[in-house]
């Protein structure tokens, strides 16, 4: 078993270092070593790593053992330092040793090197723990120090004649010599000066603990707790004693605080009990003021209010006849009237000229010393005043005006809902009249809208049985007349010809009617449930083309479809309805020769931000009431036509409503010219919302108009 040693030589002489380290590691120890030659490369080696030891040659031609010593000085390591030299004088070695080199050896004898080498590193280890225990004694000593005096009692140590050697650093706060008029006096004489307490605290050392009553010394102010406890000195026989003297001050006033808020929060509470009454204002009053008598010590009191232009007194408890009698009923430009009016407290000592002259002399024979009167208001208004007094010398505080001023503001909020309790008994009568007529109104109102949803239904069904019969004999009438202009070959004249197209013309209107008629009839009855699967709107959108090929072509107007080609899921019948409905108007209301656009795109949720702004005019609440997803695809048909007035395109969408009359109808000169239902866009709307979907319109890039259809993609 090698052991590992840190060595760093001090050597100009390659030659003689490996002498060095193979002595040492003849020694049975594993070597990690550096060469040095030179000041710096010495400052650089110690600042990097840590050794065990250093060997130095006692004089180099840039260095020697003595300039080595003092940079090992001035890094502050303890680190044993050996000198090994080939010669070198006595005096020379006593001067390094006093320089503080460990040791010195000849280079012609080596064999001391490890065991001087395993001396000095023992004695070193030895100094570093004793350097470690002096460190943790005077740390320990330090804090224990710190914490002695960071107490915040007073703590004082004495011998056993009571006289003080030692206290913390609290005394400062207390004494204003500080250590210098305490240490060395009698303990009772600080405290007590030449008076002599009857029990004598600080002399009963025989005694362990805390006092049992509370102290006030006569050169301190405040309150004390002081405890003692015995010690012993060491090395002496004698014990001494060491006393914790406990500012309770601050406790005591806490505690007087305390008993004083339990007195005031017990009479609130009792007074606050006492005005639930719903005896009556006169037997509410005097229950406060016998109330007021057992908690607070009272002797007289009274309540006045006001009452037209006199103050009256209403309540009263302890006072004289005379007394009572002259206070009676004051007028309101008395001074005392004019005192409580001004509403502040006002109180004294004696009777003064504050009271009527008569009440004065009353007041002075009824014994009333101390006195104070505090206004019944609310808010500003001042309803009267409290008047409460005693026979004894004490003085009203401003504590006790704030307690009287909280009672008297309790009692006029009662006296006040007092006076309003009539007229609430008024007003909750008529509103329970009211209530009666409205609920019978509402009953009406329930009854009529039973019957109105009745005849809803009814309406509905009606519309729904009355299109359905339509429809097949419309189709007899529709398929006769095309036969007969289209097919027949019959001769006609021109008169015949146009009665005809009138008849075929008029047909189709009527069966688009009906159309929609069943189509408003099934939204209105149940709603549209959407049957959706994935469809492709551009295809729908060329089929739905297909139907208007002939007006198109007739009309010469041209549709352009273009657009992305994703799958939607859409319910495709309920799609190519609304499709189609637009189309058919965007070619009505656009002159011959012009042209339609339907295009697709797919739009992030990011997008629908930008949209916002146009889309809420016609949903308030957008783009909340949408189906949430991450993708929605905006179907747009775009005309060129005769376009829609602003202010009226948020009503196109209402059921029955026609935009302007019948010239708006009849931008074409073939076909379309007649005025629809009004259910075509109604119809659109109701197919979106069944989509959870929205549609808008808004002005064309090229004039007209741009209907959108915003489907949710998921």
């Amino acid at each position: 078993m090698t052991n590992e040693l840190r060595v760093l030589l001090v050597e100009d002489s390659e030659e003689d270092s490996l002498l060095l380290i193979r002595e040492l590691a003849r020694g049975g120890y594993k070597l990690d070593h550096l060469r040095v030659e030179t000041e710096s490369s010495m400052r650089k080696a110690l600042q990097e790593r840590s050794w065990d030891v250093i060997i130095s040659d006692y004089r180099m031609p840039s260095f020697d053992a003595l300039g080595a010593l003092q940079v090992l000085h001035e890094t502050g390591q303890d680190i044993p330092f050996i000198i090994v030299s080939g010669k070198i004088g006595e005096d020379l070695a006593v001067a390094a040793m006093k320089s503080g080199a460990s040791d010195y050896l000849m280079k012609g004898n080596l064999a001391r090197l490890v065991p001087v080498m395993e001396r000095e590193r023992r004695e070193a280890g030895e100094r570093r723990t004793h350097r470690v225990t002096q460190d943790a004694v005077r740390r320990g000593k330090a804090e224990w120090e710190s914490v002695f005096d960071a107490v915040s009692d007073l703590i004082i140590i004495t011998d056993a004649d009571g006289v003080v050697s030692r206290c913390n650093g609290r005394v400062n706060a207390y004494f204003p010599g500080g250590y210098g008029s305490i240490i060395g006096r009698r303990i009772d004489e600080i405290f007590f000066g030449s008076e002599q307490p009857e029990r004598k605290v600080f002399r009963f050392l025989h005694m362990q603990g805390e006092t049992e009553e509370d102290i006030r010394f006569p050169n301190l102010s405040g309150w004390y707790n002081v405890a003692s406890y015995p010690m012993r000195f060491e090395g002496s026989d004698r014990a001494g004693f060491v006393f914790i003297i406990k500012d309770i001050t601050k406790r005591r006033e806490v505690e007087e605080e305390k008993r004083t808020s339990d007195r005031e929060l017990l009479t609130l509470y009792a007074v606050a009990f006492r005005l639930q009454y719903t005896k009556g204002v006169e037997k509410v009053m005097g229950d406060l003021l016998f109330q007021l008598h057992n908690m607070l010590q009272m002797d007289f009191s009274c309540i006045h209010l006001f009452e037209g232009e006199r103050l009256r007194m209403r309540a009263s408890l302890g006072l004289s006849d005379a007394f009572e009698k002259t206070m009676k009923s004051l007028a309101k430009d008395a001074p005392w009237s004019m005192l409580a009016l001004a509403g502040r407290p006002f109180l004294g000592e004696e009777p003064d000229a504050r009271f009527p002259a008569k009440a004065k002399s009353a007041a002075i024979e009824m014994g009333l010393h101390s006195w104070c009167t505090v206004p019944l208001k609310i808010g500003q208004e001042v309803m009267g005043a409290m008047t409460v007094g005693t026979i004894s010398e004490r003085s009203y505080s401003d504590r006790d005006v704030f307690l009287l001023c909280s009672i008297a503001g309790q009692l006029a909020v009662l006296i006040d809902n007092y006076s309003l309790y009539d007229k609430m008994k008024e007003k909750a009568e008529e509103l329970y009249r009211s209530k009666m007529e409205l609920k019978e109104n509402l009953q009406k109102v329930k009854r009529a809208n039973i019957e109105l949803g009745r005849l809803n239904t009814a309406k509905n069904n009606f519309i729904g049985i009355a299109s359905h019969e339509l429809k097949t004999p419309i189709t007899s009438i529709m398929g006769g007349v095309e036969f007969l202009l289209k097919y027949s070959g019959i001769p006609m004249t021109p008169e015949q010809h146009s009665i005809f197209v009138s008849v075929y013309e008029g047909t189709v209107q009527l069966r688009k009617l009906v159309e929609d008629l069943l189509s408003i009839s099934r939204i209105e009855a149940q709603g549209p449930l959407a049957q959706k699967k994935p469809s492709n709107l551009m295809q729908l959108c060329r089929e739905v083309h297909d139907l208007f090929t002939l007006p198109l072509s007739e009309r010469h107007i041209k549709v352009e479809i273009s657009g992305d080609e994703s799958s939607i899921p859409v319910d495709e019948a309920f799609a190519m309805l609304a499709v189609r409905n637009l189309l058919e108007n965007a070619i009505k209301f656009t002159n011959d020769g012009g042209e339609v656009r339907l295009t697709g795109k797919v739009l992030k949720r990011a997008k629908l931000k930008e949209i916002a702004p146009i889309v809420r005019q016609f949903y308030s609440s957008f783009p909340n009431g949408v189906a949430s997803g991450d993708s929605y695809y905006l179907l747009q048909v775009s005309d060129n036509g005769i376009g829609i007035p602003p202010d009226e395109r948020v009503r196109v969408f209402d059921k029955f409503y026609g935009v302007g009359d019948i010239a708006h109808h009849s931008s074409g000169g073939t076909a379309f010219m007649s005025k629809g239902s009004g259910l075509g866009l109604s119809i659109v709307r109701g197919i979106m919302d069944a989509h959870e979907g929205v549609v808008w319109v808004e002005e064309g890039k090229a004039g007209g108009s741009t209907f959108s259809l915003l489907f949710p993609m998921s």
